[in-house]
């Protein structure tokens, strides 16, 4: 049986206890590989061993702390730690194949030094643009990997000649979800009013947000919204989940825009709940909370985690038409796409129209569903990354 290193990025660890939809990924493929034996490397964190076994997988983890952290992150080029101990790892255990997340300046270091025994994946969760200053290649450098992968056609499309320039194969493959995780809201039998009441909810209207809580995401714009649904509903309730940052110690970070939100929030009309950062195994439980889930991302999201999420709790989904969006949020199929990504009235008449229209949420939450455990089951995916996988180990062999 081939194996694969699965590496990450060097922020967040894997699993992700810190948060992370690349990490979160890792996670979910290696745990549902049937022909490929996957070995993890990521960054190191204190409540995690160093190495370990998960199911079938073999985590190895880089310590990355404090000077040498600061040192990697800005000075990469002088200080390549993780980067060389990436490499150490990949010598020690030998893989058939490296599959880079996230990070194209790794990728074509270990390309540049494995390349020819060892073909190299560079595999994108988002675009150049979402990366950090020293994380990108200067424009039009070619990373001479053997495949590039993307989580959304508008990723693909977006980098091929970018990012994927140098690839050898191009390949869609999408971020997935555990629908079995998830219990739908329409489900008699789900702990819904139980979640519900351990946040004082009981029959009220709510509309539910999951991400970071920046300007980027068009949090301001919701709030702005939810003043106009607040006047023709005075009991509907915004729950707002998650912190500002990833990362340990950095949650609940109070960032500038955190403080005008914080501002804002004590002078909105109507209930508002902050749940603060939950991490990823307890969020089926969140978005139990909710009767609709808006995301008015103001960015080219790479495809949206939360979306997916979202759909597989079987919420209708009020989305912009922003970046891979709508490769998982059909108009009217199992949400509403906004014609304007900054209309604060646009939203709150189409959230004022779903919170009074029972029979429309259902429809658009049971069809989000099912696309979603058909379409975007971890199974499936990593199933579709498998034969990505063989079709790029079956290039190089030629190419030898």
């Amino acid at each position: 049986m081939p194996t694969a290193a699965l590496i990450g990025p060097e922020l967040f660890p894997i699993p992700p206890i810190r948060g992370g939809a690349a990490e979160l990924f890792i996670e979910k493929v290696a745990e549902r590989f049937t022909r490929w034996r996957p070995v993890v490397i990521g960054v190191s964190d204190p409540d995690l061993p160093r190495r370990e076994t998960r199911g079938q997988a073999d985590y190895h983890r880089v310590p990355l702390e404090g000077w040498r952290r600061w040192l990697y992150c800005r000075y990469r080029n002088y200080f390549p730690f993780y980067d060389r101990e990436v490499a150490r790892l990949v010598q020690q255990t030998r893989p058939d194949l490296l599959h880079v997340h996230n990070r194209p300046l790794l990728a074509l270091w270990l390309a540049r030094r494995c390349g020819r025994e060892i073909p190299v994946i560079l595999h994108m969760h988002n675009l150049y643009e979402s990366l950090g200053k020293r994380e990108r290649p200067r424009p039009g450098t070619p990373i001479p990997v053997a495949g590039f992968a993307a989580c959304s056609n508008f990723v693909l499309e977006r980098e091929r000649s970018r990012l994927g320039l140098g690839a050898g194969l191009h390949r869609v493959i999408y971020n997935g979800v555990a629908t079995e995780a998830f219990t739908s809201i329409w489900d008699p039998d789900s702990p819904r009013r139980q979640v519900r009441q351990q946040y004082g909810l009981e029959d009220e209207p709510t509309v539910v947000f999951a991400g970071k809580l920046r300007e980027s995401k068009g949090v301001h714009i919701l709030l702005r919204a939810m003043t106009r649904v607040w006047d023709l509903t005075p009991r509907a309730v915004l729950v707002l989940v998650g912190g500002t940052e990833y990362g340990r110690g950095r949650t609940m970070r109070e960032t500038p825009f955190m403080g005008r939100l914080r501002r804002d929030l004590a002078q909105a009309p109507g209930r508002v709940i902050l749940t603060g950062f939950i991490p990823p195994p307890d969020m089926p439980r969140a978005y139990l909370l909710g009767d609709v889930f808006v995301g008015p991302s103001q960015i080219e999201e790479g495809l949206g985690l939360v979306f997916l999420e979202a759909a597989a709790a079987g919420l209708p989904i009020i989305a912009t038409r922003k970046g891979g969006i709508p490769e998982v949020v059909r108009d009217d199929f199992n949400g509403l796409l906004l014609r304007q990504p900054d209309d604060a009235a646009e939203l709150a008449e189409k959230i004022t129209g779903l919170l009074n229209d029972t029979p429309l949420r259902q429809r658009l939450g049971q069809q989000g569903r099912d696309r979603v455990s058909a379409d975007f089951s971890w199974e499936k995916i990593a199933r579709t990354l498998e034969e990505f996988y063989d079709e790029v180990l079956e290039q190089n062999r030629h190419g030898q």
